[in-house]
């Protein structure tokens, strides 16, 4: 749809407005964004939005600015700033605030984009500086080039998904839940809100519109490496201008100033201050020049002192997990796993000997879960508990539960692919929870209630929940279904090898259960609900044919024969979960790991159907 000239003229134009490079390398990025933007007006050729974009060119220019300077951002983005901020900065600040008698703290987030930087100083401040200093008050200005971004940084409204990346020493209760069309949002409340303003600042340009303005604090983080090195020298001088002498400059954590000869002095990565002007040397009494007034010193922070690893216990029945866990919690990170555990009666017995800092808890394990361990351990002097979990957090008898009682915080265990990109929430998270200590005991918050939910199977006579194992896993046949909740629909498990051992799982399933499961003898055969079915796998192919239109929860206990794999691939609008062995058995195992929805231990099975079960449109019915 678009062309190159197209793209160019496009790209020179934000970059001359903005100062943002627009090049090669964002080549691709333009021209996905542009065609977004043509599919949106209704425009199918380059020189149609040429002239559309000549006869609307203020609004045009407005919205393409908007469309290409908005960037990734979350809250608490490169958290070590917010440890430098309340080890040192802060109270090296107040000591300055204090001693010019001012009783207000000033901070410019000069590249605020949609506000999440914002309101995480602001929720910041509101614990750290209420502790240090709790006479004095903060403001922040936030600003960016994008107009449409300020818009909603000023609305203050997000996802709540996007709220729970939050550590919970600072969610608080600053956060209220939408209602209507807009009940799956969150807006900001008035206790983070009413210290911050906002408005509309080109970098390029911006010393009349910040005219009459200072600074204890800028944050102009992740926005330089769009800049030519010329541009990021003219744009810091400039921010140095409007930064109280003992203040603070933050940029981002991949950006560097090393080499600009800005008069800058280095005080931790990524961490600038104005440079200390060098001791007037004594004049000598035969000269006869006048002597000029020494400036006034001003002192520098003193150095982060080294900081000793975050000693981290984690208690998992995945193998896989608690391998990633230690690969993402090492000492270069500061972190430092000194033991694990597969179940709560396990850790209970091995942290008598450790003294951890922090505690990470899976809900789902055999012999002890989560919910278990908390009611029967957490008591005054156990170190705080992070959950690190599959189960939703607004789950009203798992997550928030575990919250309930005393969990500092929650993360939602992500993809065993995607655990390595939720690395940062789980860090931060971690060493929140350290920090808090004992201060934070837990406890459910408002917009967490808000947002609880328990799960709820319509017509589950229509629905199906389908379990595929070996004669071998008679016992996690029975774990799992007695997981299951109540309104249960039918369930079949289809049992690979010879069918004269399958009535010794039948029997299994009755003592461990009090229900006999029946037998599959036709894959036409009708199904009752809350009933437990028993096949041979050699019945799975011609009963998914039967069946195809529903939309079955599938569970696959480790590896499975070539024959089953394809017709558990193919069977559209599945949940397919298969078990985590942290290896690979075959090459058709390979392709269920690959393909699966979820990859959990069997402890998590019953969680994750019922979730998918009750979410599930009903299949013919109302």
């Amino acid at each position: 749809m678009t062309s190159v000239s197209l793209i160019e003229e496009v790209s020179r134009l934000v970059s001359d407005i903005t100062g943002i490079q627009l090049g090669k390398k964002q080549f691709s990025m333009v021209e996905s964004r542009l065609t977004r933007r043509m599919i949106q007006l209704g425009i199918t050729q380059p020189e149609d939005y040429l002239r559309y974009m000549s006869s609307h060119r203020e609004a045009e220019v407005t919205a393409l600015v908007s469309l290409l300077t908005t960037h990734h951002t979350n809250f608490f983005r490169e958290f070590s700033h917010f440890e430098y901020l309340e080890k040192t900065g802060l109270p090296h600040l107040i000591e300055g605030l204090r001693k010019r008698g001012e009783k207000t703290l000033r901070i410019w987030s000069a590249a605020c984009s949609r506000g999440h930087e914002v309101y995480s100083l602001s929720m910041f401040l509101s614990v750290h500086l209420k502790r240090l200093a709790p006479e004095m008050k903060f403001e922040i200005f936030g600003s960016d080039v994008d107009p449409k971004s300020v818009e909603i940084a000023a609305n203050g409204v997000y996802r709540w998904d996007d709220i729970k990346s939050i550590p919970s020493l600072y969610l608080a209760e600053h956060w209220a839940r939408g209602t209507g069309e807009i009940a799956s949002y969150v807006k900001a409340k008035a206790s983070i809100k009413a210290s911050c303003s906002w408005g509309t600042v080109n970098l390029l340009n911006f010393s009349q519109a910040m005219a009459g303005k200072k600074f204890d604090i800028i944050f102009c983080r992740n926005v330089f490496i769009y800049f030519t090195a010329e541009q990021v020298k003219a744009i810091t001088s400039n921010l140095l201008k409007f930064m109280n002498p003992e203040g603070f400059l933050f940029i981002g954590i991949s950006e560097s100033l090393n080499g600009s000869n800005l008069p800058l002095t280095y005080l931790a990565p990524s961490v600038y201050t104005h440079q200390r002007p060098e001791p007037m040397k004594m004049v000598s009494p035969a000269v006869t020049a006048p002597i000029l007034p020494q400036p006034k010193a001003v002192a520098l922070p003193p150095k982060p002192s080294p900081e000793k690893p975050v000693r981290v216990f984690c208690i998992d029945d995945s193998a896989t997990i608690l391998s990633l866990m230690k690969k993402i919690l090492t000492p270069e990170m500061g972190f430092e796993v000194i033991g694990t555990a597969v179940n709560g009666a396990e850790a209970t017995e091995k942290l008598k000997q450790l003294h951890p800092d922090v505690v990470t808890l899976d809900i789902h394990m055999p012999v002890q879960n989560g919910i278990e361990y908390l009611e029967k351990n957490l008591r005054a002097g156990h170190p705080p508990v992070v959950m690190v979990t599959s189960v939703s957090r607004e789950d009203a008898t798992l997550g928030l539960k575990s919250l309930a009682l005393g969990a500092s915080d929650y993360v939602e265990k992500p993809s065993l692919a995607d655990l390595a990109k939720r690395a940062d929430e789980i860090r931060t998270k971690l060493r929140c929870a350290a920090i808090a200590g004992s201060s934070r005991t837990g406890g459910v918050f408002e917009i967490e209630k808000a947002f609880g939910k328990t799960f709820s199977i319509r017509a589950p006579e229509s629905k199906l929940r389908l379990i595929v194992g070996g004669l071998g896993d008679r016992e996690k046949f029975v774990q799992v279904l007695r997981g299951f909740s109540t309104n249960q629909p039918p369930c079949v498990i289809f049992v690979q090898g010879s069918d004269v051992l399958i009535p010794g799982i039948a029997a299994a399933i009755e003592a461990g259960t009090g229900t006999r499961p029946l037998m599959l003898d036709t894959a036409s055969q009708v199904l009752a609900r809350g009933q437990v079915y028993l096949a041979n796998a050699e019945l799975f192919e011609s009963f998914r044919k039967i069946r195809h239109e529903h939309k079955p929860s599938l569970m696959v206990f480790g590896d499975v024969s070539g024959d089953i794999v394809d017709g558990l691939l193919g069977w559209r609008g599945s949940h397919l979960m298969t078990e985590d062995l942290s290896v690979i058995v075959s090459s058709g195992h390979r392709q269920l790991l690959e393909s699966a929805a979820k990859v959990v231990p069997a402890t998590s099975f019953a969680y994750h159907s019922d979730e998918f079960l009750s979410q599930q449109e009903v299949i013919g019915g109302k």
